[in-house]
């Protein structure tokens, strides 16, 4: 167990074991005032000899302690959980989130939502739970601090873990991946672009989103059994994928945006195929997809390009056009 002292000051989640580690406000008056008398009394009273006993005594305290450990950081209470289970819903095993209800007769513990699916009856002893909240957990997820699991991706924004899930769903860093065949990179999208710029810049089609001399369009060559191709915009390096799928009426085609899920979907696209006797003009939004495969259901809007557009070689050339939306 390390000591206050061994510890940064950063909000990361540490693992011992298979325990968790979290940051807890210290709120409580009573606990600062101990820590206020403990301070004086180790100004007044401790000597050279008396400061190995005290460590082996802390060590005692600790190792008695099974559930739980806990040291000063600062103000905070930096407190290792053994049971990294302890702050999640026994029935749902997510991340608590406040309100957080027990049951009457012996105070096992719910989320709201799991209340409402279990008709109110605990499923541990059958005791009724109706409106009776657990407080002293609700203070816990309130004043706790844990960081984003895609820290490792750049997200250094501590959260409250009854914020967890939210935060989460909704981070910018969430991992996307390389679309490049046969590469395994995953990182942030600022991070992926850069990747795929330095290492698989030849095997994507590139374009400028204001490229007035091509009518803010540019060609690519499709072949009927092609599943996709990536395209990539020049300065800022960002990546779309032109998805192709055979139908029984032709080839189904949409393009996405390779980042988060959760951003916006704030691209339009055009996409236009002509043969000797007709034209297809078609326009969409991107939808937003952290690989190749696209989250989500399917999408409602495509471009079927019917198979008399292919030519004898299986090829259809198509004029994309993408851009940012208003």
């Amino acid at each position: 167990m390390a000591t206050s002292s061994d510890r940064s000051e950063s909000s990361d989640e540490e693992m011992i074991g298979s325990g968790r580690t979290w940051i807890l406000n210290a709120e409580v008056e009573s606990v600062r005032e101990e820590d206020a008398e403990r301070e004086e009394e180790d100004d007044d009273d401790m000597d050279e000899d008396e400061a190995p006993n005290n460590q082996t005594s802390n060590a005692g305290v600790h190792e008695g302690n099974s559930s739980t450990s806990a040291s000063r950081e600062g103000s905070n209470i930096v407190i290792t959980l053994t049971d990294p289970g302890l702050l999640d819903c026994p029935i749902c095993f997510e991340p608590l989130t406040v309100p957080v209800f027990q049951c009457d007769q012996n105070g096992h513990i719910a989320c709201s939502l799991c209340c409402t699916k279990i008709n109110n009856k605990c499923p541990s002893c059958s005791g009724p739970i109706r409106s009776n909240r657990c407080r002293a957990i609700e203070k816990v997820l309130e004043s706790s601090r844990t960081p984003c699991q895609n820290i490792k991706y750049g997200c250094n924004t501590p959260v409250t873990y009854n914020k967890k899930n939210e935060h989460e769903k909704a981070c910018v860093f969430s991992p996307c991946a390389c679309p490049y065949v046969g590469c395994n990179f995953v990182s942030s999208t600022n991070e992926l672009y850069r990747h795929f710029s330095n290492g698989h810049l030849d095997s994507a089609t590139g374009f400028l989103y204001d490229n007035v001399e091509l009518d803010f369009s540019f060609p690519v060559t499709l072949n009927k059994s092609d599943s996709f191709l990536v395209v990539r915009e020049k300065h800022r390096g960002t990546l779309f994928i032109l998805h192709n799928s055979i139908e029984v009426l032709g080839n189904v085609v949409t393009v996405s945006c390779i980042k988060p899920s959760c951003l916006m979907e704030d691209f339009n696209y055009y996409l236009s195929v002509t043969n000797k006797e007709s034209s297809l003009t078609f326009w969409s939004v991107t939808k937003s997809t952290p690989s190749l495969q696209v989250n989500g259901s399917p999408s409602r809007s495509f471009l079927l390009i019917p198979c008399e557009f292919f030519n004898s070689c299986g090829q259809v050339k198509i004029d994309v056009s993408i851009y940012k939306g208003v």
